[in-house]
């Protein structure tokens, strides 16, 4: 039977890749001719040239090669000769010899001319059939260069744009790299989706449907797709990887024929951490693939190295010691605990390492708040209105006079002296938010639920918040004691607590819906007795005159959205889609900006129906409900920067708890892991490098978007075994009966 089963896996395997094969070709062969516009988008295509510049009379832009440059294009059909055509409009000064040049051909001389005058001129060749294990055909450009008057640069010619047309023939076939990639997407698709616990009908529609996804990409955007058509078969690759590595290392229950694989929930964290772990290989993959400068930290290596030796030197060591003397449930138990535990210890150094790398960098936000207090007590305002009007979201002071207050007692000291404290105290924070969740929950300091908040914690927004000065610790720590306090029936230092959050950034205002849909009329009391109490004292050290200009000239110029690729919420990604990521001003397309703005204001309404259905205040299951509003706070908000999603700890925590005593599908198990590893893993600059290279750039630099959809989603189904109530008998029921 199992082999049979293997047979028709692999017999499916080889019907995806062959349909991956026939429809990329399709779409490859659909492209031709491709003209790459040197100057323009070019960051993939163009190596080794000067940076862009522009002719305003030719009304054309273009690069100067170095003199030893390259022009990597996409591989043409296989066994074609091609027609490569240059635009070089010779730029050089009159009185300077024309430029000699040779053209290669991976590595192999094509030809070489000397440019006869200073006309711009088109040069047409013949490029033979060639087939390499390379996603380009690469054109060498060669040639003597000069250095012109107050210009350093040695400049060899001016390219303006190289186009390749393959020759007719009755059928182009894929190059021999096209053909290898579409073969294992298809292969690959299949075989992911299958580990993963799909059927093989339902893995074998999923995989066809990416392939045509991605032959559509080829098709509608060539020049964005084809050079990076391998990363895709990379990405299937890792996700079996990890899959592979989860079921080696967590018991599931048996496989039947048409039953999906669960596994115990109380192993999710070593899920969680594998997925987690999978990231950096990724960006391996991006280094191999002529993007060197994506954010991979050699110390996440050496961790990374070291734990993959601790799993094979400690799992074989237990399992001839002892494992193999276990019945085998036992024994898989027993291997995924000791997963568990190193999982648990990688993701403490790793932890300790973001903090120690947080100390070093200049904590910009930081210093936008001891600069805006210090101008304070020199007589000045913290609030410089021009700047919060030009854009607020630059290095501007737009806090509640609250906040900066607080810095106030510190201004006279050596600002790197106070940054310091603040970074210890924001450490101290991590550790104590981490105590109190074991004290909240009643979990042994020792036990294998502890290690798995460890890999929780191992969450790269919370070194961000370090790293950069700002404030999302505090919350973290604050809206963690306010989940207590709720927990333990004191609604109203709840509220209180949350007013403290809200005067350190708004969004924790949130939670008042929370506090209405529950019922927890005394946290609405508490809410407007602490705000009441923190603005009185406030006002009475800072006075009125900055609240006033905190009310009428900052808080209603501080909404709308961004582009920047910060921006991780849903008006951040409808905003980069027609925006540049690179863009960090205040976003201008008013339709667009509605259109976020009401699927915001969807979500939110989806949420609080979600969060009506009856929950007790100590369970789990309220906890997680509380999640989702702390999930709203960094998804529906017009702009929140990925450091925010620090409060996204707790939902994560909450999770673990709620579904230790379960069995969880193990499909179920990939998508929380793959939330987490997106939301967990690396910021902006960890799989971009500031280039642009089309519609994949737009999509990828949103990644951590993708997590809190699936993070949302995984809220939101286990939102829904609750018990759902009749709408107005439960409303009767919260006013007559807060709390429920």
């Amino acid at each position: 039977m199992n082999h049979n089963r293997l047979y028709r896996d692999v017999a499916h395997a080889l019907v995806a890749a062959l349909c991956a094969l026939l429809a990329m070709s399709i779409a490859n062969a659909s492209v031709w001719p491709l003209v790459i516009d040197i100057g323009g988008r070019d960051a993939r295509f163009a190596h080794g040239f000067h940076d862009p510049e522009t002719d305003v009379d030719a009304a054309i832009r273009f690069r100067w090669s170095d003199g030893d440059s390259t022009v990597a294009l996409p591989r043409p059909p296989a066994l074609n000769p091609s027609i490569l055509t240059l635009r070089l409009p010779n730029g050089r000064p009159a009185d300077t010899p024309s430029p000699h040049i040779t053209l290669t051909i991976n590595g192999g001389e094509l030809t070489s001319f000397v440019v006869p005058d200073y006309r711009p001129r088109r040069y047409h060749l013949i490029i033979p059939p060639d087939e390499r294990l390379d996603w380009a055909l690469r054109i060498g450009v060669i040639s003597d260069t000069f250095t012109p008057p107050n210009d350093a640069r040695a400049l060899g010619v001016v390219v303006d744009s190289v186009a390749l047309t393959p020759v007719r023939m009755p059928m182009n076939l894929p190059s021999l790299w096209m053909a290898i990639c579409a073969l294992t997407i298809g292969a690959l698709g299949f075989a992911l989706l299958r580990v993963v616990g799909l059927t093989p009908r339902s893995a074998l529609i999923a995989s066809l449907m990416l392939a045509l996804l991605i032959a559509a990409g080829i098709a509608l955007r060539p020049l964005e797709t084809l050079p990076f058509i391998q990363r895709f078969a990379v990405i299937l690759l890792i996700g079996c990887v990890g899959v592979i590595l989860l079921r080696v290392l967590i018991p599931l229950t048996p496989e039947y024929e048409r039953s999906v694989p669960t596994i115990p929930g109380a192993w999710l964290p070593v899920a969680m951490a594998i997925a987690w772990w999978m990231m950096p290989l990724f960006q391996l993959a991006m280094r191999w693939d002529e993007a060197p400068r994506v954010g991979l930290a050699s110390q996440t290596l050496w961790i990374g190295a070291m734990l993959t030796g601790a799993l094979v030197l400690v799992g074989s060591g237990w399992y001839g010691a002892r494992g193999r003397a276990l019945p085998v449930d036992e024994r898989r138990a027993r291997l995924a605990q000791l997963a568990l535990i190193l999982f648990a210890l990688a993701a403490t150094a790793h932890l300790i390492y973001n903090v120690w790398y947080a100390y070093t960098r200049q904590a910009p936000d930081f210093w936008i708040l001891f600069r805006g207090a210090r101008e304070w007590t020199r007589g000045g305002s913290m609030y410089d209105i021009e700047a919060v009007l030009t854009n607020h979201f630059g290095h501007v002071f737009k806090v509640p006079p609250f906040y900066g207050m607080l810095f106030v007692p510190f201004v006279t000291m050596d600002g790197l002296t106070v940054l310091l404290g603040h970074r210890i105290m924001n450490t101290l924070l991590i550790v104590a938010t981490a105590l109190i969740w074991l004290r909240m929950w009643r979990i042994p300091f020792v036990s294998l639920s502890a290690a798995s908040l460890l890999i929780v914690f191992n969450f790269r927004p919370l070194a961000d918040t370090l790293a950069y000065g700002q404030i999302d610790l505090v919350l973290l720590f604050l809206l963690t004691l306010a989940l207590w306090a709720l927990r333990s029936g004191r609604d109203t230092a709840a509220g209180a607590l949350v007013a403290l959050g809200a005067l350190f950034k708004i969004y924790p205002i949130l939670l008042l819906a929370f506090f209405v849909v529950k019922g927890h009329w005394r946290a609405l009391i508490g809410f407007v007795v602490g705000m009441a109490v923190c603005n009185g004292i406030a006002i009475a050290v800072i006075g009125w005159d900055e609240h006033l200009i905190y009310l009428t000239q900052v808080l209603p110029n501080i909404g709308g959205t961004t582009s920047w690729v910060e921006n991780q919420t849903i008006s951040g990604f409808l905003a980069r889609l027609t925006d540049s990521p690179r863009s960090a001003t205040i976003y201008q397309n008013e339709l667009v900006r509605l259109l976020g703005t009401f699927l915001s204001a969807v979500v939110s309404l989806a949420v609080c129906m979600l969060t009506l259905r009856p929950t007790s205040r100590d369970s789990t299951g309220c906890a997680l409900q509380y999640g989702m509003f702390l999930l709203l706070m960094v998804l529906a908000s017009p702009a929140a920067w990925m450091h925010y999603e620090t409060l996204l700890v707790a939902p994560f925590g909450a999770l673990i708890l709620h579904l230790r005593e379960r069995s969880v599908s193990l499909p179920y198990a990939t998508l929380l892991a793959l939330s987490f590893a997106l939301i967990a893993y690396g910021n902006q600059w960890s799989f971009y490098d500031g280039t642009i290279h089309g519609i994949l750039t737009i999509a990828g630099v949103s990644y951590k978007f993708y997590g809190m959809l699936l993070l949302g989603g995984v809220l939101a189904f286990e939102a829904l075994r609750e018990p759902a109530p009749a709408i107005l008998p439960h409303l009767a029921r919260l006013i007559a009966r807060p709390g429920q």
